[in-house]
């Protein structure tokens, strides 16, 4: 299992970038999984217009929902991201959100100070909006998830964590 995570703050492009690579990983033969980390408390899981509906339509064969009222797997409380995490046994698990957690990841962003605010050292790459403005930012790559899917999807392989126990112990009591 290889996870890392899309962290960014609202409508700066993170389910774009999930959705490209849950399409490219699964039609080059990866199991994948997401994992959607939400404060909306109005959430429909059963949406298939939702992030985790387009999560699926893009070709993860599995997809949980972390929201402040409801997880899916269907459970009536919040899961902790460990607790999810043993749900899946899926060769890729993208997690979406997820803004403290310190765990290899793609952060996106609308401009430098939005990529500035959440920076931190597992970052790899940068993407969502950002990608129309710059090429690099803080010596990592700037890709644009449509046309760099590609070498987005291999520094994703590259960088991400083999082991959910350590990505569990990495959450805490954060997630």
């Amino acid at each position: 299992m290889r996870i890392f995570a899309v962290s960014g703050f609202s409508k700066t492009g993170k389910t774009s970038v999930v959705e490209a690579l849950a399409s490219f990983f699964s039609s080059n033969g990866y199991s994948v999984a997401t994992i959607k980390d939400s404060g909306c408390p109005q959430l429909c899981a059963g949406d298939d217009a939702a992030d985790t509906g387009r999560h699926r339509k893009a070709g993860a064969s599995a997809s949980v929902l972390l929201s402040a009222g409801l997880s899916c797997v269907v459970y009536k409380r919040r899961l902790s991201a460990a607790e999810a995490l043993k749900f899946l046994d899926h060769d890729i698990v993208i997690m979406e959100g997820f803004k403290a957690l310190h765990i290899p990841k793609i952060i996106t962003s609308c401009d430098a100070e939005g990529a500035d605010a959440l920076f931190c050292e597992e970052a790899f790459a940068f993407s969502g909006r950002f990608a129309a403005l710059a090429s690099s930012h803080r010596s990592r790559p700037v890709l644009n998830c449509f046309t760099d899917v590609d070498k987005l999807a291999a520094l994703a392989l590259e960088y991400a964590l083999r082991d959910a126990d350590a990505v569990a112990a990495k959450a805490g009591e954060l997630y």
